[in-house]
């Protein structure tokens, strides 16, 4: 059983891009762009409502469970996995030096100039950093060598990205075979949690790099077959946000004397995203996988006997976020029969397709209006900062991501790619 198992997932092979009879030429999926726009809104709406004092240096709204309706972890583990299915899908190409000096070019196009822009209007809204940190953020040697920016912590994430974009060479040029990469890679995530000297932050790229690398799995071994099906989304996103809210595998792992407070912002802890991150991301970009069921039942089971526990000990309302994410779980499993098309999740597609700009921009966007604006100490200065937070965030994310990045891409690619 275990042998067709891997078989039918073709786990045994190697990671190589499909060759020229299967290759598919990538497309826009609606879908898929709405789950980014919804990571984004769960990394947002966290800054906004979750850090008191983060936009009005008087007032912070307080409203019933107001932290406790969004992924923003889980958020930044999905933003990982379709950075792997979108390198997967636009490098299907056999390596090459000219592919691969290609492949760095148009990562560093789409990247970096929108990515300078929120380093200068981070230091414009928060000027406490030395010049190191700036240098060291320009380089994203954010976390390894420099420290973050005070006017844009989210940039760690960057870092991240740059890392497997490079990793992703190797990948491309050795073709691995697909068991030993992933199982050498989950054992450098468990040493950094099992042996505190390990370095932390290697341990913390191999546990975000599995996330990554089943995006890239997913868009060179699987495709999309047929119309999407209809699927219990609402249940899935339920159980996401109710596996961000429990954290599971780190409950476990302190409670059998492995707390790690030195950890890395991504570690392995994050294993317990796996599951139901696969199962969304699966059901929205409609690619078949045989392990669905095995999915299923860690998804539901996990947090339903996380819950029961803590209900058994006594723990059921400490912290509050725990009984939160007991509702959740109960309503996704009552829900579980409501089965939706998955591409309902497009309503979020706008969000989506100016989600880059957003996420690295609306920091430094809450920094100059925390610094700037006249009114505040009141619900209404609140309203009035949020109303022009989001104004110019999204103004100028969409002036950046629709308008101004298609203009440099073309430019780029008549001026630089086509030379190549």
């Amino acid at each position: 059983m275990r042998e067709n198992i891997l078989a039918d997932l073709e786990l045994r092979e190697h990671f190589v891009p499909p060759d020229r009879k299967t290759r598919s030429k990538a497309s826009y999926n609606y879908a898929l762009e709405g789950l980014r726009g919804l990571a984004a809104l769960w990394v947002v709406y966290a800054h906004v409502f979750g850090f008191e004092y983060e936009l009005d240096p008087a007032y912070h709204p307080t409203f019933p469970f107001q932290h406790y309706f969004h992924a923003a972890h889980g958020g930044v583990l999905i933003f990982f996995v379709l950075s792997g299915y979108v390198i997967g899908l636009t490098n299907q190409a056999p390596f090459s030096r000219a592919n691969a000096l290609r492949y760095l070019l148009r990562r560093f196009i789409r990247l970096y100039p929108i990515y300078l822009l929120c380093i200068i209007l981070a230091v414009l809204a928060s000027p406490h950093d030395t010049w190191k940190t700036v240098l060291g953020n320009l380089f994203f040697l954010q976390g390894s060598i420099a420290a973050l920016l005070s006017g844009n912590g989210v940039l760690w994430t960057l870092h991240y990205e740059v890392i497997y974009y490079l990793a992703f060479l190797a990948i491309w040029y050795f073709r691995p075979k697909i068991i030993p990469l992933l199982w050498s890679t989950f054992i450098v995530a468990c040493l950094g949690w099992f042996i505190p000297s390990f370095p932390q932050l290697l341990s913390g790229y191999a546990a975000g790099w599995l996330f990554w690398l089943f995006g890239l799995w997913l868009a060179w071994n699987r495709e999309a077959v047929g119309d999407p099906p209809k699927v219990p989304l609402f249940t899935y996103l339920l159980l996401f946000i109710a596996t961000d809210r429990l954290g599971t595998v780190k409950f476990l792992l302190d409670s059998l004397g492995f707390a790690r407070s030195s950890a890395s912002e991504i570690n392995l802890t994050d294993i317990a995203y796996f599951p139901i991150c696969a199962l969304l991301f699966t059901a929205i970009a409609n690619c078949p996988f045989p392990g669905r069921r095995v999915l299923k039942v860690l998804a539901i089971g996990v947090p339903l006997a996380h819950s029961s526990y803590l209900l058994a000990i006594g723990q059921f309302f400490e912290p509050v976020t725990w009984s939160i994410a007991a509702a959740h779980t109960v309503l996704a499993v009552a829900l579980i029969r409501w089965r939706i098309k998955s591409k309902t999740i497009a309503v979020f597609t706008f969000i989506g397709s100016i989600s880059y700009g957003i996420y690295v921009l609306h920091m430094p966007m809450m920094h100059l209006v925390f610094n700037h604006f006249p009114w505040s100490g009141s619900p209404w200065s609140f309203s009035l900062r949020l109303l022009v937070w989001g104004a110019l965030t999204i103004g100028i994310s969409y002036w950046l991501e629709l308008t101004i990045q298609p203009i440099l891409k073309r430019w780029f690619q008549k001026s630089v790619l086509d030379c190549i």
